[in-house]
């Protein structure tokens, strides 16, 4: 059997919950993707907010290898799954929103969640559970954690405009 790593869980947004996704799935926190840096991720968590889909497209941009997951962060049940831009992600999940856990701190609550039968799970958490399942399945078919490294996502870096003439360097 090929040794398995743990999944490194990155956000791609403020409170998209990265945080209580890593402790859920015991996995890597990556914390959140700073402008102008590049990181490796098996999951990008943004919010489901087309702003934040939109940042999540423009991170997952690498031309060959395998593609993160893409968590959507907050969906309300019963609400539909905004569209993820087709080829940039290995899988779209979405995650429901646990309104129990936001007050606090969700961490610990989550980290057990796959540890019980989903019929006993609080109603709230089913849904959460469910997508949870979801995303491990999605990692562990796409074969990436076999790999010694999770897929590179970086954030395109800011150019400088220059106006005017440029000073010569003498």
């Amino acid at each position: 059997m090929t040794a398995v790593r743990r999944p490194v869980i990155t956000g791609v947004t403020r409170g998209s919950g990265t945080s209580t996704l890593a402790a859920a799935l015991h996995a890597i926190d990556g914390g959140l993707l700073a402008p102008g840096t590049a990181g490796e991720a098996d999951v990008l968590v943004c919010r489901s907010d087309e702003q934040s889909l939109r940042l999540a497209a423009a991170l997952a941009c690498a031309p060959s290898g395998p593609r993160p997951v893409l968590v959507l962060a907050g969906i309300a049940p019963g609400l539909p799954t905004p569209a993820a831009p087709p080829g940039r992600f290995g899988a779209v999940v979405a995650l429901p929103h646990v309104r129990r856990w936001f007050a606090g701190d969700a961490r610990e609550e989550a980290a057990a969640v796959l540890a019980y039968p989903p019929e006993r799970l609080p109603r709230d958490v089913r849904g959460y559970a469910a997508a949870l399942h979801r995303i491990v399945s999605a990692l562990v078919g796409s074969g990436q954690l076999q790999r010694g490294v999770p897929p590179l996502v970086s954030r395109p870096t800011a150019t400088a405009v220059w106006r005017g003439l440029r000073p010569i360097d003498v």
